[in-house]
């Protein structure tokens, strides 16, 4: 049935309203680009604000809700990945005849700068696990077993540009430090090579393709490239100029072998002696009819408190962990990315949401081929706050814009300043929010999805703020 001319007129008035005719959201700046919106009250008591909701755009690290959102559901707040330490062999007044084994549960927090002075703890506490259990002499080696993920570290779906960043950092079954390793360089005047002065952590085995030059700026465009258990890396972009001490992250090309090696070390300055050299199962696999015997093992901080990580700081290796761990739910090990994008999809189809617009190949956002609808992420939200057992925790762990982390500048000294929580995402060509804003009758899931766009991303921010100042 055909609209009647009022209500035509009223729609174009509350579009110029909503949309604005000009430089607003939505408005005539964004004539090439794809804008999608979708806000709606999570008790369904008003009739939601919509753009493009139903077309599944490029979400970035907004994507990231999707996981933590089913890994809460299904793991729970408390979840924790634990580490577990089993030698082989006989153990006989302090001497172990065979081998300790680091067995990984794919906890990604183990050594990771997001827990600050706490990061090396887990060291001490397997020296002292070691030594509880009486071993004194090892005639054999540390071995790490990260065979609890298949042996796909990286994403086939990612940039050549991002691998062997430190963001892009492959994914294991038993890593360290982030996965990721810093490099120190000095810098001379414009156009000259910048030189690698020292790693962080040090690695003997690591060798640099230099193709850096020092440009005059302060902009750091350098990038690392490289893949998982090769140890050579080639550096390329510009860095600033005469600079004694500059630093840029890349990844760790074998995480298991670094753990293997950290616990060595760790024992040997403990005082228990360790004959052969640190090794891992990739390279001394282990025979299926071997007896294990535990000697205890280390859990991780909470999953409540790994997911505001997530959200605050939009670890890409936190996230991808998760979405293997997630693969559990549907069969053994070892885990895939790909089994826990199929749990994903399950749960929230089982759910009641319409999982046609939702396209995952990550569980991080990282690849450019990730899509989802405002909408579906709307519905996701509105699940959370309404149907979720873990509702406040799943909300508190998103930050608070204009305050904390990764949205720490957006609606900064604004009215509504401290209402509004959110998970940004963003690259080169997209600007994405997605959370909630708690109004003083309602609270409303809001997603904000730009693609595409010549706009400049501040002018993005800016018109994203107003919309959001003027709801």
């Amino acid at each position: 049935m055909a609209l009647k001319p009022l209500m035509i007129g009223i729609l174009m008035l509350n579009t110029v309203l909503l949309f604005g005719s000009d430089g607003a959201l939505g408005g005539s700046r964004y004539k090439q680009e794809l804008v999608g919106i979708c806000v709606q009250d999570v008790t369904g008591k008003e009739q939601p604000t919509t753009l493009n909701a139903d077309c599944p755009i490029v979400p970035a690290s907004v994507i990231k809700l999707v996981t933590t959102a089913t890994a809460l559901e299904l793991l729970g707040p408390n979840y924790r990945f634990e580490t577990t330490l089993a030698y082989t062999g006989t153990l006989k007044d302090g001497l172990l005849s065979g081998n300790l084994i680091i067995k990984g549960g794919g906890d990604p927090t183990l050594g990771s700068r997001h827990l600050g002075d706490q990061k090396d703890a887990f060291l001490d506490e397997w020296v002292a696990l070691v030594k509880q259990a009486g071993i004194t002499s090892i005639d054999g080696s540390i071995i790490s077993d990260a065979s609890l993920f298949d042996e796909e570290p990286l994403s086939p779906f990612w940039l050549w540009e991002d691998i062997g960043n430190y963001y892009a950092a492959g994914i294991f079954g038993l890593g360290v430090n982030d996965n990721s390793v810093t490099i120190h360089l000095q810098s001379g005047k414009a156009g000259t090579q910048p030189v690698v002065t020292k790693t962080e952590p040090e690695l003997p085995l690591l060798r640099f393709e230099n193709h850096l030059v020092a440009a005059d700026n302060d902009k750091d465009s350098a990038y690392v490239y490289g893949v998982p258990f090769q140890w050579n890396r080639q550096l390329f972009g510009t860095l600033p100029a005469n600079r004694a001490d500059f630093t840029i992250r890349g990844d760790l090309p074998d995480p298991p072998l670094h753990v293997a090696e950290l616990l060595t070390r760790a024992l040997v300055k403990s005082g228990v002696t360790v004959k052969d050299k640190p090794t891992t199962t990739r390279v001394q696999p282990l025979s299926s009819t071997l007896r294990f015997t535990k000697v205890g093992s280390t859990r991780s901080e909470p999953l409540s408190r790994i997911i505001r990580i997530i959200h605050e700081k939009s670890d890409n290796i936190y996230a991808e962990s998760l979405l293997r761990q997630l693969a559990g739910f549907a069969g053994s090990p070892p885990f895939s990315a790909r089994g826990g994008l199929q749990v994903i999809r399950n749960f929230w189809q089982q759910k009641g949401l319409n999982v046609k617009s939702l396209y995952m190949v990550d569980g991080s956002g990282l690849s450019p081929l990730d899509r989802v609808s405002p909408r579906f992420l709307a519905d996701l939200l509105t699940y959370m706050a309404t149907k979720s057992s873990y509702a406040s925790v799943f909300e508190q762990s998103l930050p608070l814009a204009g305050k904390e982390g990764s949205v720490s500048s957006f609606l900064t000294d604004s009215p509504i300043t401290g209402l509004v929580r959110l998970k940004s995402g963003s690259n080169q060509t997209t600007t994405c929010y997605a959370g909630y804003y708690q109004k003083s009758t309602s609270k409303l899931a809001v997603v904000l999805m730009v693609n595409h766009t010549n706009v400049s991303r501040n002018q993005v921010r800016t018109d994203m703020q107003d919309y959001l100042l003027n709801r």
